[in-house]
């Protein structure tokens, strides 16, 4: 039987990789020019200003690289290395603007800020996984993407990304 907790539906609703591929150039590794809570402030701030449906189609058009200066404060990448897992090519899951849609609402009952945050934990590599909602048997290798980790490998990955935050 799944079972879907609260933080768990709310990593699969924000997780841009149902809708697009991400651009491999965002995923390489690299130097943080900017901190997350500093990132979070500076596109909380640019969502009450832009509206929070055109920030999250203008960050969609970055995450696909087609802005062509992604080095905007939109850009997440420069407050967390992208896993690169989100470059993989696939198809999409969902349509663009049901992603956007789904996420104002979102965005509306989490805050802005939380919002932010958890983007930036899910696009770091905090996925929910088919193991982790009781659609894959334990041990069980998710073809998220086709990545071939396990779900073991993935909650390795949550624990000491959660670790780094405190």
């Amino acid at each position: 039987m799944p079972h879907f907790t609260e933080d768990s539906l709310q990593r699969i609703i924000i997780n841009p990789f149902y809708a697009i591929t991400v651009a491999q150039s965002l995923t390489e590794e690299r130097e943080l020019s900017m901190g997350e809570a500093e990132w979070v402030r500076a596109n909380a701030s640019l969502m009450e200003e832009m509206g929070n449906e055109r920030w999250l189609r203008q960050l969609l058009d970055v995450l696909e690289g087609k802005v062509p200066a992604p080095q905007g404060p939109i850009d997440p990448s420069q407050a967390v290395n992208i896993d690169p897992l989100f470059a993989a090519e696939h198809p999409p899951l969902i349509g663009r603007e049901m992603w956007v849609e789904v996420n104002v609402t979102q965005i509306r009952n989490m805050g802005a800020e939380g919002w932010l945050r958890q983007l930036l934990d899910v696009l770091g590599g905090d996925i929910v996984t088919a193991e982790d909602v009781g659609f894959a048997p334990p041990g069980s290798t998710f073809g998220y993407g086709g990545s071939g980790r396990s779900s073991a490998q993935w909650r390795g990955k949550k624990t000491r990304k959660k670790r780094r935050h405190t």
